[in-house]
């Protein structure tokens, strides 16, 4: 998208799925339930190094993951946490 009209829009996909891990899509609740109490302050007072805890936490529960999805799941919970507890504006 390179301007305002309709000639420069991107092209739509016409539905095709455009995720590559649909597998990690299928945990992703489950580990964000795990990973909850890692991310949230008032729960956790040790907010340092949260992410290494955050993936091991993740290993921990999804010993059948590649360390690849580990990291990719543990950023997305990361980003979705951010967003979920945003302050109002």
């Amino acid at each position: 998208m390179t301007g305002p009209n309709e000639k420069d829009a991107a092209t739509p996909l016409a539905g095709t799925e455009r995720r590559t891990n649909p597998h990690l899509r299928e945990l992703f609740e489950r580990a964000y339930e795990i990973a909850f109490p890692l991310l949230d302050p008032r729960q956790n007072l040790h907010t340092t190094g949260s992410a290494h805890f955050l993936r091991v936490a993740l290993h921990d529960a999804f010993p059948e993951l590649h360390q690849q999805d580990i990291a990719i799941l543990s950023v997305a919970i990361e980003r979705v946490f951010h967003e979920r507890n945003k302050p109002a504006p």
